[in-house]
C-alpha cells in the first residue's frame, strides 16, 4: 500500500533560510522536490559530477589495490579534494608509465626479428671499416646473387619478407633492391634495462597505493558523504520559490501523514509561518513510500525496477507478488534445484553473515519454494522424471497430482490458463485505479469487459450457453458500447457506440496477444527439464568403464551441467516473469506509475 502523505507548505525570511534547511535536514523526515532547472544548472552539474568522480576513484582502488595484508597499511596527510587530486596524479603517474613501456617494447620488437643482437661483436666489425648494412624485402625480390655481390646473410624469415645483412667495405655502395632497415635511436640494451628501470618504477607506485589504498577509501567515502550532502543541500535550497522582493522563501514539503504531529511540533518551535494539509487530486504530486506486508515487501525492488506508482492508484506489489513466485517455479520447473535454492538462501540467512542482503536471501527463497512447489507438479527432480521412479513412498504419493505422461500439453494449457486468470485479476483491479484515478463513470466499459469475459466464462463453465450467460453477454455490451460514456446528448450514443467499437478491436487483438505471451511459462519449464535430463544422459553414457574413474567423471559432469543449468534456467525464470508483470499484468490493470519516491532531506 502506499503510505498517506502530508503537504507543507512554509514560509522562511531570507536571512533565516539557510539555518532553517540546517535544522531542517538534522530533523530529517521532510521529503522536497527539486525544481528541473535547478538539476540542470551548472553548478548542480558540477557537484555531481564531482560525486562520480569520487566514486570512481573509490572502484579504482577497491578494485585494483585493496589488501588485507597488514604490513601495508599506511596513513596519508590528505584528504578531501587534496587526496582526490594527488590519488588522480598516481593513477596518471602508473597510465604514463605504462604507454613508455609500451611504446620502448614496440622498439625492442624491431630488434627480436634479428634474433639474438650482439651490440659488441656489431659495434668491434664497424670499427674495423666494415660496413654492416640490415635488409628486408618480400620472399619473391630476394635475389642469391647478392650474397656473392655484398656478402648477404639471411637471418630471418617471417609473414613472407626475408631480413638479411649484408657486409662490405665503407667505401663501398651496396646498391640494392630492398628496404634498408631503421633501428631505434636506443640499442637494445639501453631499451631492455629502461623498460626494467620502468617496471621497478611502476610496481613501486602500485606498492604505495596498496598500502595507503584502506586510508585513502575511507577518507574518499567521507569525502563523497559531504559532496553528497552539499549537493542535496544546494537541491533543496534551490527548491524554494522567492515571494516579497526576494525577502520571503516559500517551501514545499511532503511528510508521511503518520508522523505528522511530530514534525507539525518540529515546526511550532521555529520562527516561520506553515500549512498542513491534505494533497489535491490532479494538482499535486507527492512522492512515493511503500509500506507493504513482510512478503510483499520483498518485491517491491522488482516493481522499483520498473516504476513507482502514483498517488492515486494502487500499489501493484501485494498483487503481482504471488504470481511472480509462481511464474519462476513454473520456468524453472524441478523439484531440486528449488530445493537447493531453499537450502542455500536459508543457510546464508541462518549464518547471518550477509546481514545487510537478508530481503534479498528471503526472496529467493520464496522463489525457490515456489519451484519446489511448480517442480512437484512438473514431476522432475535434477532432469530425473519421477514418474519414472518406484519405489519412494513420498514420490508414489505426489505422483496424483504430477503431470502425466502426456503433461507437456497438460503444462502447455495451465500456462494460457494463469494467464487468462492473471489478466482477469489485473482488469478488476483496473476497475479500482479508475475509480481512484477518474471517477466510476470511467470505470464503466472495464466493468463491462469483466462481466462479459469473466461473467461469460464462469457460466459457461457452470450451465453452458444459457440464460446465465446472455444476461451476462447481455450487461456487457450494454456497458460496453452504451454506457461506456456520457448520454447528454441525441448523438452521444453513436459516440458511445463507436467508441465501443474501437475498444472491442484493440480488446480482441490485445487480449489474445496477451495470452498467449504466457505460453512462455511452459516453454521455459520445458527446456530446463530437457536439459538436466541431457545432462543426466551424458553423464551415464560418457563415463568410463574404470569403477573410480567413471564415478568422478559422471559427477563432474552432473556438476557442471545442472549448475549451467540452474543460471540458465534462473536468469530466464526472473527476467520472463518481470515481463509478465511489466507489460501484460501492468497493462490489463491499468498501471499509471513515474512517481517519485519518498527520500526525506536529510544527512547521508
Amino acid at each position: 500500500m502506499i503510505t498517506p502523505m502530508t503537504k507543507l507548505t512554509m514560509l522562511i525570511y531570507h536571512r533565516d533560510y539557510k539555518q532553517f534547511l540546517i535544522d531542517l535536514r538534522e530533523h530529517g523526515v521532510v521529503h522536497i522536490h527539486a525544481k528541473k532547472q535547478t538539476l540542470q544548472d551548472e553548478v548542480m552539474k558540477a557537484k555531481l559530477a564531482e560525486m562520480k568522480h569520487v566514486s570512481n576513484t573509490i572502484k579504482l582502488l577497491e578494485k585494483d589495490y585493496k589488501t588485507t595484508r597488514l604490513q601495508d597499511y599506511k596513513s596519508i596527510d590528505l584528504k578531501n579534494a587534496e587526496l582526490l587530486a594527488f590519488i588522480d596524479s598516481k593513477f596518471a603517474e602508473i597510465d604514463s608509465i605504462q604507454q613508455q613501456i609500451v611504446s620502448l617494447q614496440k622498439d625492442d620488437n624491431v630488434y627480436n626479428v634479428w634474433g639474438n643482437f650482439p651490440e659488441e661483436e656489431i659495434k668491434k666489425i664497424q670499427s674495423n671499416n666494415w660496413d654492416l648494412r640490415f635488409f628486408s624485402v618480400p620472399n619473391n625480390k630476394y635475389d642469391e646473387k647478392w650474397e656473392q655481390e655484398f656478402n648477404a646473410f639471411l637471418i630471418n624469415e617471417i609473414s613472407g619478407f626475408k631480413y638479411f645483412t649484408t657486409l662490405t667495405a665503407k667505401d663501398k655502395d651496396v646498391n640494392i633492391d630492398a628496404e634498408k632497415y631503421h633501428f631505434p635511436s636506443l640499442s637494445k640494451s639501453e631499451i631492455t634495462a629502461q623498460i626494467e628501470e620502468l617496471k621497478n618504477k611502476l610496481e613501486s607506485t602500485r606498492q604505495y597505493l596498496r598500502e595507503v589504498s584502506a586510508d585513502a577509501i575511507a577518507k574518499l567515502n567521507e569525502y563523497k558523504r559531504l559532496v553528497t550532502n552539499d549537493a542535496n543541500f544546494y537541491k533543496v535550497s534551490e527548491a524554494a520559490d522567492k515571494l516579497a522582493d526576494d525577502k520571503i522563501m516559500m517551501l514545499e514539503g511532503w511528510v508521511p501523514t503518520e508522523i505528522e504531529k511530530d514534525t507539525i511540533a518540529w515546526l511550532e518551535d521555529r520562527d516561520i509561518y506553515f500549512e498542513a494539509k491534505e494533497p489535491e487530486k490532479n494538482v499535486d504530486n507527492p512522492p512515493i513510500k511503500l509500506k507493504n506486508r513482510r512478503f510483499a515487501r520483498l518485491f517491491e525492488m522488482i516493481g522499483n525496477m520498473y516504476s513507482i506508482p502514483t498517488y492515486w492508484e494502487l500499489d501493484m506489489t501485494p498483487f503481482f507478488a504471488p504470481f511472480f513466485v509462481m511464474f519462476f517455479g513454473f520456468c524453472m520447473g524441478d523439484l531440486g534445484y528449488g530445493a537447493l535454492i531453499c537450502i542455500i538462501t536459508l543457510a546464508l540467512i541462518l549464518s547471518k553473515k550477509l546481514k545487510g542482503m537478508s530481503d534479498i536471501l528471503w526472496l529467493g527463497f520464496f522463489l525457490g519454494f515456489g519451484t519446489v512447489i511448480m517442480g512437484t507438479i512438473s514431476g522432475t527432480f535434477f532432469g530425473v522424471p519421477l514418474l519414472e521412479v518406484e519405489g519412494i513412498p513420498i514420490v508414489d504419493k505426489l505422483k496424483g497430482i504430477m503431470f502425466q505422461p502426456d503433461g507437456i500439453y497438460s503444462a502447455f494449457y495451465v500456462s494460457l490458463i494463469i494467464g487468462v486468470f492473471q489478466i482477469l485479476f489485473g482488469m478488476c483491479l483496473k476497475i479500482i485505479n479508475q475509480i481512484k484515478l477518474f471517477g466510476f463513470g470511467a470505470a464503466v466499459s472495464t466493468i463491462g469487459w469483466v462481466i462479459l469475459l469473466l461473467g461469460g466464462i464462469v457460466t459457461f463453465l457452470i450451465d453452458g450457453i444459457g440464460i446465465p450467460f446472455y444476461a451476462c453477454m447481455g450487461v456487457g455490451a450494454v456497458l460496453i458500447y452504451l454506457l461506456n460514456g456520457p448520454l447528454n446528448s441525441f448523438v452521444a450514443p453513436l459516440k458511445n457506440i463507436g467508441s465501443g467499437l474501437w475498444d472491442t478491436y484493440n480488446m480482441a487483438t490485445g487480449l489474445l496477444g496477451d495470452v498467449l505471451s504466457y505460453i512462455r511459462l511452459f516453454a521455459l519449464g520445458l527446456s530446463g527439464s530437457i536439459l538436466g535430463l541431457v545432462f543426466n544422459d551424458l553423464a551415464m553414457n560418457m563415463k568410463p568403464d574404470i569403477p573410480v574413474l567413471g564415478t568422478i567423471v559422471m559427477l563432474l559432469i552432473l556438476v557442471f551441467g545442472h549448475t549451467m543449468n540452474i543460471a540458465l534456467s534462473a536468469l530466464s525464470a526472473f527476467v520472463h516473469p518481470m515481463r509478465l508483470t511489466f507489460v501484460e499484468f501492468y497493462k490489463n490493470s491499468g498501471f499509471v506509475g513515474g512517481a517519485k519516491q519518498y527520500e526525506p532531506f536529510k544527512k547521508n
